[in-house]
């Protein structure tokens, strides 16, 4: 599944905000990397905000399955039919994309706050 089909699938509205905050998480963090490397001070706020983005899209994530799941239950209750257990599992399916995702990211952004606090803190000791 190519990323532009993932998006799809998980709902646009969903992914893409889980997406944007991926970037900027790699964009924070080359920042934080690159400071680091040309011995510059920075502030604790940017390590912070690292883990804090990384939180925030393990919500979003969660919530927009909520959503999705609220919705597609929903559609089953309005349904006369009697609808096939695998079009149920196909749609559950679905509806953990954008948690999958959103903790995806989320452990991406742990992984960086610990390694850059520990070279942090590995600098601070030498």
């Amino acid at each position: 599944m190519s990323i532009s089909e993932f998006h799809v699938t998980g709902g646009f509205v969903f992914m893409v905000p889980i997406t944007l905050m991926f970037v900027i998480l790699l964009g924070i963090a080359a920042f934080v990397v690159l400071s680091q490397l040309q011995k510059k001070t920075i502030g604790d706020y940017w390590l912070e905000s690292i883990k804090q983005i990384g939180g925030l899209a393990a919500v979003w994530g969660t919530w927009s399955t909520l959503i999705g799941l609220f919705q597609a239950f929903g559609a089953l209750e309005a349904a006369k039919d009697v609808i096939p257990f695998p079009v149920i599992c196909g749609g559950m399916k679905v509806a953990l994309i954008t948690v999958l995702y959103g903790l995806a990211v989320y452990c991406v952004a742990l992984f960086l706050y610990i390694i850059i606090k520990l070279s942090r803190l590995g600098s601070k000791a030498a």
